[in-house]
């Protein structure tokens, strides 16, 4: 009779020990479920997220690009109307007064000639100025010569010392991604004439294997960046949009009485 309850507690023992044992495994697999679907959840919703990031980032990549677009073309028209009816107003005003020249007097003879000769300067500088925002015209240039034509011009009109320094063995930088660079450039070169009274500007580019390093900077009276960073003036923001667009690192600074620079690293 003993052995008999033995005998029964064994198996009510073994059958709880089933059952605790499969109830455990039930919570096991439930955890597991879960968490595979919780995991699942956040995967998706990580890869939901990083399209969702994509596709705005190509958005405002392509809004950059057209806005980009349409700013070369325009100033490629602004280009043709200095280069074809500005320059051509100036070439027939010179003309007219050679013709008038013979019938006046020595002195006025003299005058005339000066005033022919301002002409002269004014139509060699407008055309130079076409060249430099005609984007066609960049291409058969390159980056570094048209960097170097613009500093000479401002030299020539004597709007500003502007030196520049070339570093390392040339390498071409790609059609596309030269002309956004050089346009940020104007765009500093720009805000220097018109706001920096600066004296001096100093171009540097650096060439290596990897990347082209462009450090630019006057010795003006310089600004209060946050300020202006928040209003995005100065065109700081178009600067630092263009940057983004070729993939180059952008770092503006400035000091008031110290003059403002700008450093871009362009991977190549």
């Amino acid at each position: 009779m003993y052995a008999k309850k033995n005998t029964i507690i064994d198996v009510e023992l073994k059958e709880i020990q089933i059952l605790v044992f499969t109830v455990t495994i039930i919570i096991l697999i439930l955890v597991i479920t879960l968490a595979i679907f919780f995991y699942s959840f956040q995967q998706k919703k990580q890869s939901y997220l990083l399209k969702q990031y994509e596709v705005q980032r190509h958005f405002e990549e392509e809004i950059t690009k057209s806005k980009i677009e349409i700013k070369e073309q325009t100033l490629e028209n602004i280009s043709w109307e200095i280069h074809d009816n500005v320059g051509q107003l100036l070439s027939i005003a010179k003309m007219q007064l050679n013709i008038l020249q013979p019938s006046l007097s020595g002195s006025q003879q003299v005058a005339l000639s000066e005033s022919s000769e301002l002409i002269s300067k004014s139509l060699q500088e407008l055309r130079s100025l076409a060249k430099s925002l005609n984007p066609e015209h960049f291409k058969s240039l390159g980056l570094l010569k048209a960097i170097k034509i613009e500093l000479d011009r401002y030299n020539r009109m004597n709007f500003i010392n502007a030196e520049l320094e070339v570093k390392g063995e040339l390498i071409e930088v790609p059609l596309d991604k030269g002309i956004i660079l050089f346009r940020i450039l104007q765009e500093f070169f720009n805000n220097t004439m018109k706001h920096s009274k600066s004296a001096k500007l100093c171009v540097k580019l650096n060439y290596s294997k990897n990347n082209l390093l462009i450090e630019i900077q006057d010795k003006g009276v310089g600004f209060n960046l946050k300020s202006v960073d928040k209003s995005k003036g100065l065109g700081l923001q178009t600067m630092k949009d263009r940057a983004k667009l070729i993939g180059a690192s952008f770092k503006m600074e400035s000091q008031k009485q110290k003059g403002t620079s700008i450093t871009l690293n362009l991977p190549l």
